[in-house]
């Protein structure tokens, strides 16, 4: 009962309900959405629990995509991505974008817009910077919608490139976190203080769970663009 209670609160999740209602406040529960990068389905789950009727998933590796189908989720691989397939209504990118350089991020948000029905919506769920970020080895950088927007807005920034497709941010929600004490020699290596920082992080994590999240820092955001006619 005490480690249920303990993964309870080192795991508190707000981001995924968050998802959810920002998603069910732009679409019907019939839209089409495409879950781009769904790894094991985890979000497609959810939104099918939600009510969501016409959810498809798509990752680049072949034995996820051959896993979630095995359990009943429509689940695509990226060569099955053509004209055929249809447009979307809603895509769905959740801790995707933060694994791209900037220009290999342009053309794959770029390519994915082609199939999104015009005035139709992209949310991006992505980390901030912070002391952990680094902690996945194949996180490339951080970005803030500001400058998502600078590449798919309509104002031309001075940047090296634009967009073809182009987007506007219809809502944002930043996502706290609790501190984590990640630079810390007892994080790494075996040491006297290791359950001390342990008690530490499971103070700090107390502290955010009781509060419902709002004593924290911030440490993420989803962000709900529509796509617009070029002029």
């Amino acid at each position: 009962m005490i480690k249920s209670f303990y993964l309870r609160v080192v795991n508190y999740d707000r981001e995924s309900r968050k998802l959810l209602e920002m998603i069910g406040r732009q679409v019907r529960q019939d839209a089409r959405i495409l879950d781009v990068g769904c790894g094991y389905g985890r979000n497609m789950d959810r939104l099918l629990k939600g009510g969501f009727q016409n959810v498809t998933g798509i990752d680049i590796n072949p034995e996820i995509v051959e896993a979630n189908k095995a359990r009943g989720l429509k689940c695509l691989g990226v060569s099955e991505l053509d004209d055929g397939i249809g447009k979307f209504d809603l895509l769905l990118m959740s801790h995707v974008v933060e694994h791209f350089s900037p220009l290999d991020l342009k053309n794959f948000i770029d390519g994915y817009l082609e199939y999104l029905v015009p005035n139709g919506f992209l949310v991006i769920a992505t980390p901030l910077m912070s002391e952990y970020f680094y902690d996945d080895f194949d996180h490339v950088k951080p970005y803030q919608p500001s400058g998502i927007m600078q590449v798919f807005g309509a104002n031309k920034a001075q940047i090296q490139y634009y967009a073809k497709n182009k987007l506007v941010l219809r809502d944002i929600w930043f996502r706290t976190g609790y501190h984590r004490f990640g630079f810390f020699r007892a994080n790494y290596v075996k040491s006297a203080y290791r359950k001390l920082l342990q008690l530490a992080v499971f103070c700090s994590a107390l502290l955010f769970f009781l509060s419902a999240g709002f004593i924290g820092k911030k440490d993420g955001w989803v962000g709900v663009f529509q796509k617009v006619s070029v002029e």
